[in-house]
């Protein structure tokens, strides 16, 4: 791949984090070991909050897929903040984030941000939880989100191609509306489509680019935990007709001018990066009709540590990875393929309720969490 990448530099971890009022965890007040770390408790204790609070700091946003920053204030107060310090290879770097109902602050050693994608690639990070199973199992949103944060990541630019893109995006889904309430002409439409266009092929393009890699890597990740010999196959799919041969920002282009009378029905844009999707196969069958759940869980874990991988190259920086209860449905042969499969360079934190087959593992720094409390062991 060719997208920039920063200066080799010393390994990136993350040092400190401490924070309150964030979900049940009132008070806390952490130091981590530069390389694996665990926290253990019972269901509801707080130790997925904790990985959560870790992910905020690292990009500015939850890692579950639903959650708002209002969600994340404890129960009776108004705000949160949460501080941590990481050593990057830039250098060592401060992160102060706080919510309050009203606004967001985020502050990057000690200076205001006004934006709050300045964050993000500045401590990288990778998830991995149950949830992910919703990366075979659900529908194209999932895999976008997937791409575009990973990618934005370690792509500056692809990162600001993709807020252009929204942003037109959403000036022609309204000018699509006004034009269904009679408002507005089809004529004007047409600017709005070449831009849509090249702003849009952009993102396929850097998506096709990933997805080559991937699949190559996310293949030997997953021979690697489960030990069969299924090929997992990645294919970048479309959300329009598309010829071989045919140039695709062509066939883009073809499909917004004759699809015009049914967007216009509907007052939203039917076609385009945001449409897309990563198709996901299992020995050259959909993982989502046909894959069990054990083989959708291996797959998604396996896309993800093949991210981090990728990742790690174009930054020349190790991604910190967060392991959210994610051996609760693997048996002990792949839980302990797992473990083997992660970096030893990268920072790893690991939340869960059960930890024989974890720490027959050595080098884990413990904590442990109850009712919101955390305890170092």
């Amino acid at each position: 791949m060719t997208l920039g990448i920063r200066k080799q530099g010393s390994r990136m971890f993350i040092k400190t984090a401490k924070g309150s009022n964030f979900r049940n965890l009132s008070v806390f007040d952490l130091e981590f070991s530069p390389g694996k770390n665990l926290f253990l408790g019972i269901n509801g204790s707080g130790k997925t909050n904790l990985l959560e609070a870790i992910h905020y700091l690292c990009i500015g946003r939850s890692m579950r897929s639903v959650a708002e920053d209002e969600q994340m204030i404890g129960f009776t107060r108004d705000w949160f903040r949460l501080e941590g310090r990481a050593q990057t290879a830039e250098g060592d770097i401060n992160v102060e984030a706080a919510y309050n109902k009203e606004e967001k602050r985020l502050k990057i050693n000690g200076e205001l941000q006004q934006k709050l994608s300045e964050l993000i690639g500045r401590m990288p990070v990778i998830s991995l939880s149950p949830e992910d199973d919703d990366l075979c199992k659900s529908g194209p949103g999932v895999r976008r989100r997937f791409m575009d944060l990973a990618i934005s990541q370690f792509s500056r630019t692809y990162l600001a191609d993709l807020q252009d893109y929204n942003r037109i995006l959403k000036q022609r889904n309204q000018l699509l509306y006004a034009i269904k309430e009679g408002r507005s002409n089809a004529a004007s439409l047409e600017a709005w489509n070449q831009q849509l266009v090249d702003c849009g092929m952009k993102l396929v393009r850097k998506r096709m680019e990933v997805i080559d890699d991937l699949k190559e890597m996310a293949g030997s990740r997953y021979v690697g935990i489960s030990g069969g010999r299924e090929r997992l196959g990645l294919r970048y799919h479309l959300s329009y007709k598309f010829e071989p041969g045919q140039p695709i920002e062509q066939a883009f282009a073809k499909a917004l001018a004759t699809g015009f009378e049914f967007e216009r029905r509907r007052g939203i844009t039917m076609f385009g990066p945001h449409r897309d999707d990563l198709e996901i196969s299992l020995a050259g069958m959909r993982i989502r009709q046909f894959g069990s759940q054990g083989q959708q869980r291996t797959a998604a874990i396996a896309l993800k540590l093949a991210m981090a991988e990728i990742m790690a190259a174009q930054l020349k920086e190790k991604p910190v990875i967060l392991m959210d209860e994610i051996f609760a449905e693997l048996d002990s042969g792949r839980s302990e393929s797992l473990i083997h499969q992660l970096d030893p360079e990268c920072q790893v934190f690991i939340a869960s309720a059960h930890e024989n087959d974890i720490t027959r593992q050595d080098g884990f720094k413990k904590f442990r969490v109850d009712d919101g409390l955390i305890v170092q062991e």
